[in-house]
């Protein structure tokens, strides 16, 4: 008999190829359906209010980095550090227009998905990681942010990382449980200056990261007590290292900034005023309004949670995965606790997605329940499809009415009335309320920020008294005149700059419909010069006729 020698190093790998494939592919799946569903929403070039501000922020702040010209302040009342996303979304608006930015977000909301996956999976498994990216890419909040060109979905994407860094301080060994560690807070400073409100769930992502200490994880027994106590011990120092790393960061982020992005920090979220807006007294949302909202969007993702920790007790799962799946819970209500003490629903349309994501990590652990059960982990696949399908039918509907829309009819309308008065060269222009940047980026208008203001904010440099219109001249100012004011702001400031025909042109389309603007459409009205052009929806639109006579 001959015996052939057949070589076969090459021949094991065929097989894992292709289960690796298989391995990704349910996520390959969910990904490019959320993309899809994300792209369907993208406006094109009509942006919304907050996407015109934000993008025109951008571009008025690296014009600022080039040419200098005096700073817009916009890090007194962003509600994140305007130097990071608005920059990034500039540019990304200069190479491909709206669209481009928008698809930005598109991305960070896919690495976001990719990530939940992540940590999901290393916590509960394979099964686990693929209900939960299912659930919350079909979710109509998600397919939302990934269509905004707005801060939200880089942060989420950083909240994302900073979970995942903290999860895989329990999967690591030796030194790179140490890196992981040192990341954290890192990632949960760039996150939380990335926006503000992020920081709401820095002690979600510090406590993770404590749970992922292994010597606790087993059940309680009489001969486990020393140990427990060591690694109650271990957690507790984990909790404080990072959290004094994170308040470090913070605070000397805000010490070099300076005053400015600390003013805006209080303004816009850690000193939010209650009610349903964080720039004027408006009225308070009920709780049922609050709650309903809440439900309406993600009420089946935290109740599905709820559940997942029901059958964690039932079946005696661990101590560290009932209190994990406890943890992510409480982050999945964070959002609607602080609109209920806030009484607002401002921008929980947004936020509540932050939450989502947490409870459909929670909502991923009934996976893992059923695969204990032979029957049941032979249908979990196809029950798991299911589920998935089903939830993102449902949610992608919502996202129709949730979307924040970019261009309407009369907002292009709008747009071309006032086209032919906004090329005035070196011009000024009052327009009210988020309108004013959305009606410059709709034209693409190369406006700088000191030639336009809207109806909530004005510093008027009063004639003869040192200030100017870029603001490089810092000196004090004023709600009414008095000797060493160099500049004019509130009521005053419109009446004095409407007076002075500071103004060429003023339309309160858009404007909030507070008090300030009875007192700009009554001094435009008792002041000669301004013309009535033009009345939409109910706002009337004034120009200063010789500054267009002299043009002519």
């Amino acid at each position: 008999m001959i015996t052939v020698a057949v070589d076969r190093r090459d021949a094991p790998a065929v097989a894992p190829v292709r289960r690796r494939w298989l391995y990704w592919l349910p996520l390959a799946g969910i990904l490019v359906a959320q993309a899809l569903l994300s792209a369907r929403l993208i406006p094109g070039s009509y942006a919304s209010g907050d996407e015109g501000r934000y993008i025109y922020a951008g571009h008025q702040l690296i014009y600022e980095l080039w040419h200098g010209g005096g700073s817009p302040y916009y890090e007194t009342y962003f509600s994140g550090a305007p130097v990071i996303y608005p920059v990034l979304a500039a540019i990304a608006d200069s190479v491909g227009g709206l669209t481009a930015a928008c698809l930005m977000s598109t991305v960070f909301m896919l690495i976001t998905t990719l990530v939940l996956f992540l940590v999901t999976r290393d916590l509960f498994g394979y099964w686990s990681g693929i209900l939960a990216a299912g659930l919350f890419a079909g979710l109509g909040l998600t397919q939302d942010l990934g269509a905004l060109a707005t801060y939200d979905a880089m942060s989420l994407m950083l909240i994302s990382i900073g979970a995942y860094c903290a999860v895989r301080t329990g999967a690591s060994r030796g030194g790179e449980v140490s890196r992981w560690l040192l990341a954290i807070p890192m990632v949960l400073f760039l996150a939380n200056a990335t926006k503000y409100m992020t920081i709401i769930f820095d002690p979600v992502v510090i406590a993770l990261a404590a749970l992922q200490v292994s010597s606790w994880s087993g059940r309680a027994t009489a001969g486990q007590t020393p140990a427990r106590r060591a690694a109650l011990k271990a957690m507790a120092k984990r909790v404080t290292a990072l959290g004094l790393a994170v308040v470090t960061l913070d605070s000397i982020f805000l010490f070099v900034a300076g005053g400015a992005y600390l003013h805006g920090l209080m303004f816009s979220t850690l000193a939010r005023k209650s009610g349903s807006s964080a720039v004027f007294a408006a009225v308070k949302v009920a709780n049922p309004v609050i709650v309903g909202d809440t439900w309406k969007w993600i009420g089946p993702i935290l109740a599905a949670a709820l559940l997942a920790l029901a059958v964690a007790f039932l079946t005696r799962a661990d101590l560290k995965t009932t209190a994990t799946i406890a943890l992510l819970i409480v982050a999945g209500l964070i959002v609607t606790l602080e609109g209920l003490h806030l009484h607002t629903v401002e921008s929980m349309r947004k936020h509540d997605d932050f939450s989502a994501w947490f409870a459909c990590a929670a909502t991923g652990s009934v996976a893992a329940r059923l695969q204990l059960r032979p029957l049941l982990s032979r249908i979990a696949p196809v029950v798991i499809g299911l589920a998935v399908a089903v939830s993102g039918f449902h949610y992608s509907e919502t996202a129709r009415s949730t979307f924040e829309a970019g261009g309407s009819a009369t907002t292009l309308q709008i747009a071309s009335a006032l086209r032919p008065y906004l090329m005035l060269p070196h011009g000024r222009f009052l327009i009210g309320g988020l309108a004013n940047e959305q009606l410059v980026l709709i034209d693409s208008l190369k406006m700088h920020w000191y030639q336009l203001a809207d109806d909530l904010y004005i510093k008027y440099p009063i004639p003869g008294h040192g200030g100017d219109s870029h603001g490089q001249a810092m000196g004090p100012a004023c709600f009414r005149l008095r000797p060493g004011c160099m500049y004019l702001e509130g009521v005053a400031g419109y009446r004095a700059a409407i007076a002075a025909h500071w103004f060429d042109l003023i339309s309160m389309w858009g404007g909030h419909g507070i008090r300030q603007d009875a007192e700009i459409v009554q001094a435009v009205e008792h002041t000669p010069g301004y013309v009535l052009i033009a009345i939409i929806s109910g706002a009337p639109t004034w120009i200063y006729a010789p500054a267009y006579r002299q043009r002519a």
